[in-house]
């Protein structure tokens, strides 16, 4: 019987300790590592780790505990608080070239400051000789311009301008040298894939099949779109500029207009929500635009998700996110703006509509066009839910394991 392959992920997520020893992380994440072992087998994971349970924040609603027998083992190192600690810097790096050692597969991602000294642990493994996987999880590029570039002027602008570039270089660097290169997006692609020396673009849902909308449940929802009742729309995102929810409403108000009624639901939460509700208000559509609070991932979004009819996601970057495939997961055709994201997510005419970027006036046209023609919004929800069943979790960590795998099984 062969040896287990000793897998080792390096990543800045931190983790902390409960009084038992056992790793306690962000739940979303303990979804994807769960995911990796049962695709690959034990996994080795060296990652910052907390004081305590009690410092760690997640980004997902819950934490989670793994104990030894998930197959999952934590390696911790010291949080960063600043690219200068130099001290902590060199301990990583030690402990970096312990692990490389042991490993057989080395897999690391695109990192950013504080902790670009992780990226230590890819050229250790190029210098040993072993296999590496690089991921680039998401678009970091073209977010960082909006959310941290575009914000500043000045001498801060031009500071972070030559920060991104940096991180950009980095990035480019270890896709050339890494035996494969997972790119999470088609923008990474778009980026990446001339500088890479061997890649593929990979898609990340987040639901399975037993999340997916029953055909019966779908029948029954479409069934009900030949009442003559508004299309209930629903969106659900970070409110932020760049996820152009501004533009979503100045559509609804278009169609106001038009004598065209849709009700929308903006699910989530932040910086931008009171600009959007005035926004709202002035447009004269607060009585259409709810703003329910956000959502838990996994059933209560998808319980959300099953009650609309169509998802708008008026994305303006070129970021990939696992919405498009919880909305299809909930039988609903998905209406977003064209970008290289979009464009290879979303199959236009088949589960979704796309149109142009930033044109408010094509948004309500589309919106407008479905609520005309509903047995055409009848065929992308069947079609929405049919891209769900070939897109589950467990189909891509079976893909991703099979290129993984056979990585060990080439000679040099």
């Amino acid at each position: 019987m062969a040896a287990p392959v000793q897998y080792l992920l390096v990543t800045h997520i931190p983790f902390a300790r409960d009084a038992m020893g056992n790793a306690v992380v962000d739940g979303l994440w303990a979804r994807d590592l769960i995911g990796l072992t049962k695709s690959l087998g034990p996994v080795r994971v060296a990652a910052p780790e907390l004081a305590s349970d009690g410092a760690l924040q997640t980004w997902g609603s819950h934490s989670e505990t793994l104990s030894a027998s998930s197959g999952i083992v934590f390696r911790g190192f010291p949080p960063m608080k600043s690219s200068r600690d130099f001290l902590n810097s060199l301990k990583i790096r030690r402990i970096l070239r312990e692990e490389v050692s042991k490993a057989d597969l080395v897999h690391t991602s695109n990192f950013f400051a504080p902790y670009t000294c992780l990226y230590a642990a890819h050229d250790i493994a190029v210098e040993m000789g072993k296999k590496t996987l690089f991921v680039i999880a998401e678009d970091f590029h073209d977010m960082l311009e909006w959310e941290w570039v575009r914000p500043t002027q000045g001498i801060t602008r031009w500071r972070r301008e030559r920060e991104l570039l940096a991180l950009d270089r980095s990035a480019g660097k270890r896709a050339g040298t890494a035996s494969l290169t997972l790119l999470h997006t088609p923008a990474a692609v778009e980026r990446y894939r001339l500088a890479a020396r061997n890649s593929m673009m990979i898609r990340q849902p987040g639901h399975e099949t037993s999340q997916i909308i029953s055909e019966e449940d779908l029948n029954s929802r479409l069934a009900s779109l030949s009442e003559p009742r508004p299309l209930q729309l629903t969106a659900a995102c970070r409110h932020s500029a760049l996820k152009g929810l501004d533009l979503l409403i100045r559509a609804l108000g278009l169609l106001k207009d038009r004598g065209v009624r849709v009700d929308l639901k903006l699910y989530g939460s932040g910086a931008q929500t009171p600009q959007l509700r005035r926004l709202a208000e002035q447009l004269g559509v607060d009585d259409r635009v709810l703003f329910p609070g956000s959502l838990a991932a996994g059933e209560e979004l998808y319980a959300a998700l099953r009650q609309s009819d169509l998802f708008l996601m008026p994305h303006r970057t070129t970021d990939f996110g696992r919405a498009f495939f919880d909305a299809m997961a909930s039988g609903l055709p998905v209406v977003a703006f064209r970008t290289p994201a979009s464009a290879t997510t979303v199959y236009d005419g088949l589960d979704g509509i796309l149109c142009q970027l930033d044109d408010v006036q094509g948004l309500a046209e589309r919106i407008a066009s479905l609520d005309r023609d509903r047995a055409q919004l009848h065929s992308l929800s069947r079609g929405a839910r049919l891209r769900a069943l070939e897109n589950t979790r467990t189909e891509w960590f079976r893909i991703r394991a099979a290129w993984t795998m056979s990585l060990l099984n080439e000679q040099g």
